[in-house]
């Protein structure tokens, strides 16, 4: 009874109380922004380099595209960690042109730990993870510090083509707000080398002395192994409401290298 119950507890309160791209820096994933609880085989590891392309719908036309990378290794079997990088910032609106920003370096560091494994395909069989995070702002004089200390990941396995991943990650900035992050992903290996990906986000932040903000979006893309060792993914995120905060559409590419 209890694998019926919980998998359906987690879905709809992660629906329910969760605005960022990515909750928790440093961790692999298996879709375009949604985690898995797959971790990077043990003493591997996983180089996935990336980039981003943000359009924001404001007064300014502001356009920001980020350079950056993410490094895991596995730890143990079902145990990894890493750290997110961001290296550089272009920007550009109808009031600055362009401004690059090479000094705002505030990485993110993670860890995934699987403690439920999935049992074959069978209905209610699903894998249970951990995850947790902390973002350091090392350099840039408006950086804060930023908390991910407790974070669940589901994975279910329907089939060899078709899996759902689902996390919901509770957040704190320093002496700045606290929310909850979720993201809810399908994916289905039309071919060996494609699998289409649709995902939906919802995150909600409490600030102090402002107003709240709620984001709920959605994401369309997909991923292509091109080899055993490499995978493109791309994507992109559409604001389907943004509340007490700008509206954008978020392109992403990557691709991700394992030794």
């Amino acid at each position: 009874m209890k694998k019926i119950v919980l998998p359906i507890i987690f879905l709809t309160a992660s629906i329910c109380f969760t605005a960022e791209v990515f909750a928790v820096g440093g961790i692999s994933n298996t879709k375009v922004i949604v985690p898995s609880t797959d971790t990077v085989p043990k003493k591997r590891i996983e180089i996935e380099p990336f980039v981003n392309f943000l359009f924001a719908d404001d007064e300014n036309n502001k356009k920001t595209y980020d350079l950056g990378a993410r490094i895991t290794y596995g730890l143990l079997s079902n145990i990894e960690f890493g750290a997110t990088f961001l290296f550089v910032t272009f920007q550009d609106d109808d009031l600055i042109n362009i401004n690059t920003n090479f000094g705002n370096f505030e990485p993110g560091f993670g860890i995934k730990w699987r403690f439920l494994e999935q049992q074959g395909n069978d209905l209610f069989s699903f894998s249970l993870a951990y995850e947790g995070g902390v973002t350091i702002p090392i350099t840039g004089s408006g950086g804060k510090w930023a908390f991910e200390p407790l974070g669940l990941i589901l994975t279910k396995n329907f089939s060899e083509k078709f899996s759902l991943d689902s996390d919901v990650v509770l957040k704190f900035v320093e002496n700045e707000s606290w929310g909850i992050i979720t993201n809810h992903g399908l994916g289905y290996f039309i071919t060996n080398w494609l699998q289409p990906v649709v995902e939906i986000a919802y995150n909600y932040s409490n600030i102090d002395n402002q107003d709240n903000e709620h984001v709920l979006n959605v994401t369309g893309g997909f991923t292509t192994p091109l080899t055993d060792y490499a995978t493109l993914i791309i994507g992109a995120t559409k604001n389907l409401v943004s509340e007490n905060t700008d509206d954008t559409l978020v392109i992403t590419s990557a691709l991700t290298l394992i030794f």
